[in-house]
């Protein structure tokens, strides 16, 4: 039963196949007619090729630094940790994700004035880019305000004079001008039309202008991104377009504009800490002043002139204990300086100092990086989304968590220097005590002579600080550094040879298949219908 089922199959499928070899005539002109579609397709498509560009992102490792040397300026710098300008360890997804954002590509798009499309005449939606003859610009007043797109008609007859139809949501409006440039003045802005070099005359032409912001969402998905190794910070950056200098000049100004809105930040970050050390210095030099002049007073009044030398037996037994108290005085002053930085409501978003005291101080560090880690994060994130994002009110009540632990660590910084150096000046009143032959002139001037060098080891850290930055803000350097300059792949991606033959021969094979099914069901239809009639 099932040879003889099969053996009618068999039979069926040689009278199909029997039947089309039949009509071959009709494959035959479905293949010339295939023909058209595929000529035109060549014609027509522009060629378009594929640009390419790879740069090496470098890590600004800043002037963050740690240690602390009470006997060398250097030294003592290195104890107020700021952070770095940049700060922050270098993630690579972070920083693909802001070559990526609509922001950075919305700048490139009115760089390039890629917002506004020149339709070559006589072509389909063909954009032109270098030898368009018209230019359309406008202010950024008007870029910032416009929500929809705006497309110009012109014609210009031989006389020279110009008429313009501008077609937006709200309807045309017609325009007429005797010579270019000329301004049109609409409810979105005003918009300046000028020749690009020479007068061209007649000349028809449409524009558009659409809203960069719309550009470049659609830069973001026509533009492709990939890393060109897991271990590598190196990243590819490719494009299509059928004007090369466009997709050239888009990939040069993309990793220009890159560079410089990090090097804003870089400055914009080092300004606010340049004016933080400034206030600071100040505050310090006035505080010193008074100490100097304390001790003139303190000198004429008691008529003494070097009492070092009279007391150098003494101040060599407690030449090192005094460093001692020196160093954790110069850091309670750090801490203060800190703690005021910390609560000023002013600086809530800003990078906290970092303090690495002796003793506990790594330990209570640790609450002060993760604080600074999550306000880098937080303005990761504000840079490459938008402001009503929920992710930054969730970054928010993170950072305000862990700026109370900032608190916290500060306060119990406090609390350990202070018992420290309690312990230190009893053992310093001990020996003060046994120094029966030492006058009390002496000790209030060893106690003058200490909140001096307390101040002079403040200033010195304070204005090394500060030097670092001012070096580091007026040092320009590329974040993204190039690899292989932007350049034009040798064969076109479009249009293809290969498809143009796919489609004929689906053309050719399809429709008259379809043809000759469609026809035979009809037929069997009117056939059974005139029977049953």
């Amino acid at each position: 039963m099932e040879s003889i089922q099969q053996d009618n199959e068999t039979i069926n499928l040689k009278k199909i196949i029997i039947y089309y070899f039949r009509h071959w005539r009709c494959f035959v002109v479905a293949g010339i007619i295939s023909l058209i579609p595929a000529l035109l397709y060549l014609i027509l498509v522009p060629r378009t090729y594929e640009m390419m560009t790879k740069i090496l992102l470098l890590e600004d490792k800043g002037t963050s630094s740690s240690g602390l040397n009470i006997g060398d300026a250097s030294g003592l710098m290195k104890t107020f940790g700021l952070g770095g300008i940049s700060g922050g360890s270098f993630n690579m997804d972070d920083e693909m994700a802001k070559l990526m954002s609509t922001t950075t590509l919305q700048d490139v798009v009115l760089k390039l004035g890629l917002n506004v499309a020149y339709y070559k005449p006589n072509a389909y939606k063909y954009k032109m880019y270098e030898d368009t003859p018209l230019l359309l610009s406008a202010d950024s007043l008007t870029q910032k305000n416009l929500e929809s797109p705006i497309t110009f008609n012109v014609d210009i007859d031989k006389t020279g004079k110009v008429k313009v139809v501008a077609k937006n949501e709200d309807g045309k409006k017609h325009f007429e001008f005797n010579s270019l440039p000329a301004e049109i003045k609409m409810e979105e802005g005003s918009f300046l039309l000028s020749f690009r070099e020479d007068e061209i005359k007649p000349l028809s032409l449409k524009l558009e202008i659409s809203p960069s912001i719309w550009v470049a969402q659609d830069l973001s998905e026509s533009l492709l991104f990939d890393e060109f190794a897991k271990n590598a910070n190196v990243v590819e950056i490719s494009c299509t377009d059928y004007e090369k200098k466009r997709g050239l000049d888009l990939l040069r100004t993309l990793v220009d504009v890159y560079n410089s809105q990090e090097d804003s930040i870089k400055k914009a970050e080092g300004g606010k800490s340049v004016r933080f050390l400034d206030e600071r210095l100040n505050a310090v030099v006035a505080d010193l002043t008074d100490i100097e002049v304390n001790i003139e007073r303190y000198k004429l009044k008691n008529k003494m002139t070097d009492i070092e030398y009279d007391v150098q037996f003494y101040a060599d037994q407690m030449k090192e204990l005094q460093m001692k108290i020196i160093e954790l005085e110069a850091q309670t002053r750090l801490v203060d300086l800190l703690d005021a930085y910390v609560k000023d409501p002013q600086n809530k978003y800003n990078l906290v100092p970092i303090l690495l005291a002796s003793g506990e101080g790594e330990n209570s560090s640790k609450s002060v990086s993760s604080y600074n880690e999550a306000l880098l994060e937080r303005l990761r994130l504000m840079q490459s989304t938008k402001g009503d994002n929920p992710l930054i009110g969730q970054m928010n009540k993170q950072v305000d968590q862990l700026r109370e632990s900032v608190f916290l660590s500060i306060d119990n910084a406090k609390k350990s220097l202070n018992l420290t150096l309690d312990d230190l000046k009893g053992k310093e009143k001990i020996i003060m005590d046994k120094m029966g032959v030492v006058p009390t002139l002496e000790r209030e001037y060893v106690d003058f002579r200490r909140q001096q060098e307390i101040y002079q080891a403040l200033y010195l850290i304070l204005l090394q600080k500060r030097e670092d930055f001012m070096l580091s803000i007026g040092e320009s350097k590329d974040r993204a550094r190039i690899v292989e300059a932007a350049y034009v792949k040798k064969k076109s991606i479009a249009p293809r040879k290969l498809y143009a033959l796919i489609g004929m021969i689906i053309f050719t094979m399809v429709v008259p298949v379809a043809f000759l099914f469609g026809k035979e069901q009809f037929v069997a239809l009117k056939k059974e219908y005139k029977e049953t009639k």
